[in-house]
C-alpha cells in the first residue's frame, strides 16, 4: 500500500477489473475499467509536469526506472523522445515504431518485426495489443464524425460567444493559451485537413505533411499552430469557412472515396476517414479548454487545484 488513496484505489481498480476478465464477465469489466480509466485521467492531469524540459525529465526518469527489465532497446528510444521533446522536434513513426503488448502477460513488443507467439507466455500475436499515438486515430464510422464535423463550427462560436476581443486575447494562468491563441490553433488543424482531404481524393498514396500556414513550409507535426494575429470574430469565421468547405468534399463519398488513403510521418498509413476522425477529435478535445479560456479559468480539475 502506499501513502496516496488515489495510487492504491488506481490498482485496486485494475486488479479487479483482470479479474472479472478472467471470469468472463466483461460488461462487469467495462464499467471497472472506465473507472479505472477516470482515476487515472485525474490523477495524471493533477500530477503531469508542465513545460518541454520538466517532461524531457520525467521521460528520463521513467527510463532509468524501467530500463533493467525494459532493455536497452527501449531505453534508447526513451532518451530519443526525451531529446525530441526539449528540442520541441516532432517524434516520428521512425522515432517510436509500433508499440504492442501481450494481452495475457504483458510483455512489450516495439517494432513490425514480431514472432508467431509471445515468448513469455506462448499466446500468439494475434492477440496483442496495439497502442495507438493518441486516441484521435481510435476506429470510427463516417456518419458519426460527419456529425461531429458539422456540429463543430457552432460549439466552437458558443464557446466565444459574448467575450470581448480583450477577454478572449488573456490567458487564464501564465504558460497557457488564451482563447484567441486557442482558435489559432484549431484554424491551423482546419487548414490541414482543408488540404489534406482533396489530396487523399485526388493522389494516389500522397506523402502528408504539415504546412506553415501562409508560407508553404513544412514542418513536422500536425500540432502546430500559427500566430496570425487575427481577432477572435475571424479566426472563428475562418475555421466555419474551412470546415464547410470541407464537408462539401466529405458528404457525397462512398465507401472507396472514405478509404482512400496517404501516408504520414507520425501516424504511418492514414484513409480519409481517419484523418477527418483525427481532426474531429482534435477539435472536441480542445473544445474545454477553449471554453475555460474564455471564462479566464482552467478546464475541469485544474481549475480547482490552480
Amino acid at each position: 500500500m502506499t501513502e496516496d488513496p488515489t495510487v492504491d484505489r488506481i490498482g485496486t481498480l485494475a486488479a479487479i477489473g483482470r479479474g472479472l476478465e478472467r471470469e468472463g464477465a466483461y460488461n462487469g469489466a467495462k464499467l471497472v475499467r472506465a473507472l479505472l480509466d477516470r482515476e487515472l485521467t485525474r490523477l495524471a492531469d493533477r500530477e503531469s509536469p508542465i513545460g518541454s524540459d520538466a517532461i524531457a525529465a520525467a521521460v528520463e526518469s521513467v527510463r532509468d526506472d524501467v530500463s533493467a527489465e525494459s532493455g536497452a532497446e527501449i531505453a534508447d528510444i526513451l532518451t530519443q523522445v526525451a531529446r525530441a521533446v526539449r528540442d520541441g522536434a516532432t517524434i516520428t513513426l521512425a522515432d517510436v515504431p509500433h508499440v504492442r503488448t501481450c494481452r495475457v502477460c504483458g510483455e512489450l513488443f516495439v517494432g513490425d518485426r514480431i514472432a508467431p507467439t509471445c515468448p513469455t507466455c506462448e499466446a500468439p500475436a494475434f492477440s496483442f495489443r496495439e497502442h495507438l499515438p493518441v486516441w484521435y486515430l481510435e476506429p470510427a464510422e463516417p456518419g458519426t464524425i460527419l456529425a461531429a464535423l458539422a456540429a463543430g463550427p457552432e460549439h466552437v462560436t458558443a464557446a466565444v460567444r459574448g467575450r470581448d476581443d480583450e477577454a478572449l486575447d488573456t490567458p487564464p494562468a501564465d504558460g497557457e493559451w488564451s482563447a484567441r491563441q486557442t482558435l489559432e490553433h484549431l484554424v491551423y488543424a482546419e487548414h490541414l485537413l482543408a488540404t489534406r482531404v482533396p489530396r487523399l481524393l485526388e493522389e494516389d498514396e500522397p506523402d502528408l505533411v504539415a504546412w506553415v500556414v501562409g508560407s508553404g513550409a513544412p514542418v513536422s507535426s500536425d500540432e502546430g499552430s500559427a500566430d496570425t494575429g487575427s481577432r477572435a470574430s475571424i479566426l472563428v469565421a475562418r475555421h466555419r469557412d474551412l470546415r464547410e468547405r470541407t464537408l462539401a468534399r466529405l458528404g457525397p463519398l462512398d465507401a472507396t472515396g472514405w478509404a482512400r488513403a496517404g501516408r504520414h510521418p507520425e501516424w504511418g498509413r492514414v484513409t480519409v476517414l481517419s484523418q477527418a476522425a483525427y481532426f474531429a477529435r482534435h477539435e472536441a478535445a480542445h473544445l474545454a479548454q477553449l471554453r475555460a479560456a474564455a471564462d479566464g479559468r482552467l478546464p475541469g480539475a485544474r481549475s480547482a487545484a490552480a
